[in-house]
């Protein structure tokens, strides 16, 4: 999502994958494509390594970034 209206700059505000909801440390990017593609290396780290999640949040050391994982609210 762009980091504010008119803004060059873009952030990652969460990646799902499997019904989960995972947030990554907050970042900016130059480009709407390197965040896509940041955001891609997420998603792979986060289907490689989930079980190193089950406590809720985990830093991964490979891209640099905390995550963690969004609850869902009722």
């Amino acid at each position: 999502m762009p980091e504010g209206e008119g803004s060059d700059y873009w952030q990652i505000a969460a990646v799902h994958i499997n019904g989960q909801v995972f947030c990554p440390s907050p970042r900016l990017y130059r480009n709407e494509q390197v965040a896509l593609a940041q955001a891609a290396q997420i998603y792979d780290w986060l289907a490689d390594h989930k079980p190193q999640i089950s406590g809720g949040r985990c830093y991964c050391s490979e891209l640099k970034l905390a995550l963690w994982h969004q609850p869902k609210v009722s």
